[in-house]
């Protein structure tokens, strides 16, 4: 009886006990669980890298625009006035041409009818226009005539290189389509700050995406003497109302990092030209 309890204690195993797979799957769910963690953090730290160096290739772009004409260009809450005033400090002789002062057959003046037009085509076009000229084809090498109101003359080369984006939904290799400048299907919006003041309450847009709205650092704007770009991040998403339950009193609530009460989850993934990390969650983290 001994010798045989012996060999049979020394005789080869034919598989696990049920303590061992259960101790190997949940050591498989555990690695399984910190490989997706890394890949999803490795995700979106490739993601805000690139989405970082379009924003900063458009951001120079955009600096570039001010040495040469003076001041930035207009962004979308831009006024009539404020776009007549910036037109005729970039082209100088278009009010003695009379171009901009034509009206068309239902009366509205021809320069903001083309301006409107462009600026409505999406929230990432009012910045291309400026750059990139109407439909992203340049302005008119006539001083007198920059919008080729009169003729479809020779026009200027962008000040951007533009590359068409004919998959917005897919790889957004390019970094414009026809809602303006945009990266993987998204919109990059522009904000330009305003003398003195930094922002106010009229810098905001409201559509499907949410409501994409400047940012301060602890009551102090960011970029508060030029501009501000915003990418709505992997969600597609950039906030919340920044109007909160009272907009038509137009109590504007900005959003401040420093004050989460002002802030959503969907802000965090935001990708913009002033972050130090590669999202705004990354800064208030």
């Amino acid at each position: 009886m001994t010798s045989y309890a012996y060999q049979r204690s020394g005789a080869p195993r034919e598989g696990f006990t049920l303590v061992e797979l259960l101790v190997v799957i949940a050591i498989i769910g555990i690695l399984s669980s910190a490989a997706l963690v890394a890949v999803v953090a490795a995700r979106k730290f490739v993601t805000g890298a690139t989405a970082r160096v379009r924003l900063d290739d458009i951001a120079q772009a955009v600096e570039m625009y001010k040495q040469k004409y003076g001041e930035y260009p207009p962004d979308s809450a831009a006024t009539d006035a404020e776009i007549r005033s910036h037109v005729l400090k970039r082209w100088k002789n278009a009010l003695k041409s009379g171009v901009f002062n034509r009206k068309d057959a239902d009366g509205n003046v021809l320069m903001f009818k083309i301006v409107r037009d462009n600026y409505a085509k999406g929230d990432g076009y009012p910045l291309l226009f400026w750059l990139a000229g109407p439909d992203g084809e340049g302005f008119g090498l006539d001083d007198a005539d920059p919008f080729c109101i009169d003729s479809d003359g020779p026009r200027e080369e962008p000040m951007i290189e533009l590359t068409y984006d004919s998959d917005p939904d897919g790889s957004g290799g390019g970094n414009y389509n026809d809602e303006g400048f945009m990266y993987k299907g998204m919109p990059i919006v522009y904000f330009r700050a305003h003398a003195k003041s930094g922002y106010d309450g009229k810098d905001y847009h409201s559509h499907g995406r949410g409501e994409a709205a400047p940012y301060m650092n602890g009551g102090v704007w960011y970029n508060s003497d030029s501009f501000q770009l915003i990418l709505p991040g992997e969600d597609g998403l950039f906030g919340d109302d920044p109007y909160g339950d009272d907009e038509h009193h137009g109590d504007y609530v900005a959003r401040d990092l420093k004050d989460s009460s002002t802030f959503t989850t969907a802000d965090r993934d935001n990708i913009t030209n002033f972050s130090n990390g590669a999202t705004i969650g990354d800064d208030i983290e």
